[in-house]
């Protein structure tokens, strides 16, 4: 094993190039060094290399597909091997530069957003250095070329310390990629800087750039620089730590469903895991729709899943959840906008988990909001949500697609269709909205009949999201509430990380 950096100002930044080894050794140095890193034994530490061919699964087993039996590929020489990171199957060999940051987050002040952002940039910049430019594709960690994947990444958060890593192509057999669906998605054409450019780089040349861009992303001291200057004391929140985070994700993970705590980016992912609950996302994270304030892929979606009930049943039991916030993407492509969908996982998780109390938060049912009350009228109780997200002057900038007196008249329907239940909308600050707007999304929620809220500070979540335009303190927060108390909302959660679901399953002091 070769170091290749060594210091990088007042702390230190380890970066080890272990050449061309084994998976499984490899594996197993990380485990053993992100033990040292907890115990603070080491510095923050890179490990670089090349494996031998090796297929490995990830905890999303719903997204690890192989196309050829394991015994073909073991006569190959192809190892296959199951870890416990996000993401699904992907392959390595020869020729592909694979790299496991060993990191503490907090120390650094990522979350595992900017964590995730930051691989790809290094990953970015390294293939611009070797001919190749690439991009992000919102929604689907790792690197394109157009619509050729050329680096997947795949990891790990434990206790603050980050494991596994990325995988940039540069020129490896790509053949190997035949053997398995890369990272669960179909029809995705692998590449590498040799098939783009038709040129051969030294490994070495690759591994040298990679150190150097390392060294000048996850230098310590510039990290928290930069996160302090960019957000006020108030909207700083450590990351997890507890068990119950990590057994939450792997259980979400492992039942292959997805969740609008990680397909929004959300700031109170960890607090919420870490006490057992989560949002589950159904019908797909592919929204028909690109609001701008959202890092919720859009796209083309698939059809809905008829397992997903089932696997957000077994979720309940294994959580043993109480209460059951559902939302969806936009499905503008299905007739009933989703609202079957929604019914039936109420219903089999009823079935299964009778003591299970639910929260729907829906999309506005742009085109059948009748038909779709009328449906989901067959899976009350429930607390109806829909968000107006922003006043009613922002639509434009910042929900695409949607209508302000949409989302109000969906509202309106529930109310009247579901007599006592409760409905719950939510507001963001912080867009560029005036006192006055937001005083009147307050009075044109309560005209409808909404009588539970929640107001929370709009943080960017992607690259591409809108910007903030102001940062609004905790004491403007308490004053929205009180004000919107005595409008008569009888449940508010007014605090800069609110969001629709946050501690939905308490009860708001007014």
């Amino acid at each position: 094993m070769q170091m290749l950096e060594h210091k990088t100002g007042c702390e230190s930044l380890l970066i080890h190039d272990c050449g061309l080894e084994d998976f499984r050794e490899t594996l197993e140095l990380q485990h053993r060094l992100v033990e040292q890193r907890r115990q603070n034994e080491i510095g923050d530490t890179v490990l670089i290399v090349e494996h031998q061919p090796v297929i490995t699964l990830g905890a999303r087993q719903s997204a690890n597909k192989l196309l050829i039996e394991r015994d073909k590929l073991a006569a190959k020489g192809i190892d296959i091997v199951e870890i416990r990171r996000g993401g699904g199957a992907t392959a390595h060999n020869p020729g592909q530069i694979v790299f496991y940051p060993i990191l503490n987050l907090q120390e650094l002040r990522l979350d595992i957003n900017q964590y995730i952002r930051t691989l790809e940039q290094i990953g970015i910049e390294l293939l611009e250095q070797l001919g190749v430019k690439s991009e992000r594709r919102k929604g689907f960690p790792g690197l394109w070329v157009n619509d050729k994947k050329i680096a997947s990444i795949g990891v790990r958060v434990s206790r603050q310390i980050t494991h596994h890593g990325m995988a940039i192509n540069i020129q490896n057999d790509l053949s190997i990629f035949e053997a398995i669906v890369p990272c669960g998605l179909e029809n995705i054409e692998m590449t590498s800087v040799l098939s783009e450019t038709g040129k051969k780089h030294p490994m070495r040349e690759a591994k040298n750039h990679l150190s150097q861009l390392l060294t000048k992303h996850f230098k310590p001291e510039i990290r928290n620089t930069k996160y302090q200057r960019r957000l006020p004391d108030w909207l700083r929140r450590p990351m997890p730590t507890t068990g119950e985070y990590s057994k939450t994700s792997d259980i979400v993970s492992s039942l292959g469903l997805e969740t609008i705590c990680m397909s929004a980016n959300c700031p109170n992912r960890g607090q919420c895991w870490a006490r057992g609950t989560a949002t589950v996302l159904i019908l797909g994270n592919i929204c028909t729709r690109g609001c701008k304030f959202c890092s919720v892929a859009k796209g083309k979606p698939k059809p809905a899943d008829t397992t997903e009930p089932a696997r957000i049943a077994e979720l309940a039991k294994k959580l043993n959840l109480h209460y059951l916030v559902i939302t969806s993407v936009n499905r503008d492509d299905l007739p009933d906008g989703g609202a079957g969908h929604f019914r039936d996982c109420i219903k089999e998780v009823r079935r299964q988990c009778p003591q299970v109390k639910f929260e729907i938060l829906v999309p506005d049912f742009r085109d059948c909001q009748t038909e779709a009350i009328e449906i989901l009228a067959e899976a009350i109780p429930f607390v109806f949500a829909h968000n107006v997200e922003t006043v009613s002057s922002l639509y434009k900038k910042a929900r695409a697609g949607g209508d302000y007196k949409r989302s109000l008249n969906l509202l309106k329907i529930a109310k009247g269709k579901y007599g006592s239940i409760p409905t719950k909308s939510s507001i963001m600050l912080g867009l560029g909205e005036t006192d006055e707007e937001v005083e009147q999304v307050l009075k044109d929620l309560r005209a409808v009949g909404c009588s539970r809220l929640t107001i929370g500070q709009y943080l960017k979540p992607s690259k591409d999201s809108l910007e903030v335009i102001k940062y609004v303190t905790p004491e403007k927060f308490d004053w929205w509430k009180q004000r919107a108390t005595d409008l008569g909302f009888d449940w508010v959660i007014s605090a800069p990380f609110a969001r629709s679901s946050y501690f939905a399953e308490i009860k708001a002091a007014k």
